[in-house]
């Protein structure tokens, strides 16, 4: 699936160089749809299904959403961050002309074959902008390719998304000593960004935690000798998510009802991960809550690491999305920080 993305980016990346971009702006989160009202009417359903996915942080929060925009319009939004344009080959109106007009004919020949419909540019308008094509040559086909595909829409989308994150946290100085300290004292480590510091290290019961402000997020790792992979499995995760929140999240709670569980990977790691709410039995206090937990062979380690954000008023699944790519970049080998401080 990445390989058909990079396909449509290579097919239109000669298109709308430009020697200079300005920062995209704006929020994450919405999707700035540019799409004629009737065809809207026929996909929108289809469309919001598997490009709308939500996080409970503890409102539910949806991680991309479509906002409708006409055509004329574009010049308000040509800086945004998520830009999709949708229309069907047999169509006249406004958008079908602009799209059909941006593309070589060589995309325009592919779409009438039926062989690709999206067509995802990095940066056309603006830096740290996704600018997405999604063109069909009819309606029916269109509605077909999102019904079938629709989930290929969410992955051009957050592979921008990760890209722009790392770019946003990364940018300016990281962290580096704090990254070679933890490596150096507890043998593993990850790349810390510059905005965060050590808040509690207790060697005894084997946790570190850091954290920043603004909004408040920390992150709080645990780790075992030892290759007890019978021990990972969901209970025994809660019950260890429990003991931090007693001994060193304030005695935080756990809300039981929204946990969700699934298994992701970091490069070739496979790692569990448990999503969901927290609050405090004495302050009004509360939020989201991510936790991994892996088996480590190089350290012959069990980790168990949580993230943790307090943004009151304010979204939070970007600033828990952004805590779960900083620890994707979790190592325990002494080559990767070799290279990591060679940059």
């Amino acid at each position: 699936m990445k390989r058909l993305i990079l396909i449509g980016l290579t097919i239109i990346s000669i298109v709308g160089c430009e020697p200079y971009k300005k920062l995209a702006v704006g929020d994450d989160c919405p999707v700035y749809t540019f799409v004629d009202d009737s065809l809207w009417a026929k996909i929108e359903e289809d469309i919001r299904k598997p490009v709308e996915k939500v996080i409970r942080t503890p409102q539910p929060e949806k991680i991309f959403y479509f906002v409708p925009v006409p055509l004329s319009d574009l010049k308000d939004y040509q800086f945004s961050k998520n830009l999709i344009f949708i229309t069907t080959l047999d169509r006249t109106d406004n958008t079908s002309q602009y799209i059909q007009n941006m593309l070589p004919d060589s995309a325009l020949r592919m779409i009438e074959r039926g062989e690709r419909y999206l067509f995802p540019i990095k940066e056309k308008l603006a830096r740290r902008q996704i600018f997405i094509i999604l063109a069909a040559p009819n309606d029916e086909s269109l509605l077909t390719y999102i019904q079938n595909e629709g989930n290929t829409i969410y992955e051009a989308l957050n592979e921008a998304f990760i890209e722009r994150q790392f770019e946003q946290m990364y940018y300016k100085v990281e962290g580096v000593e704090i990254t070679k300290y933890l490596f150096e004292t507890y043998g593993f480590s990850f790349r810390v960004p510059h905005t965060y510091e050590i808040l509690e290290e207790n060697p005894e019961e084997r946790v570190i935690q850091l954290g920043r402000p603004s909004p408040y997020r920390w992150v709080t790792i645990y780790w075992q000798k030892g290759g007890f992979t019978s021990l990972l499995d969901e209970k025994w995760a809660i019950k260890m998510r429990y003991w931090l929140s007693t001994n060193y999240l304030d005695g935080t709670y756990v809300e039981d009802r929204f946990l969700t569980y699934r298994i992701v990977y970091w490069g070739s790691r496979p790692v569990y991960n448990i999503r969901g709410l927290w609050g405090h039995p004495e302050k009004a206090m509360g939020g989201p809550f991510s936790s991994f937990y892996f088996y480590d062979g190089v350290t012959d380690r069990i980790y168990f690491i949580d993230l943790c954000v307090w943004a009151p008023d304010q979204n939070k699944n970007v600033y828990l999305r952004q805590m779960e790519l900083m620890v994707s970049t979790f190592f325990t080998s002494e080559s990767v920080l070799e290279e990591y401080l060679k940059k």
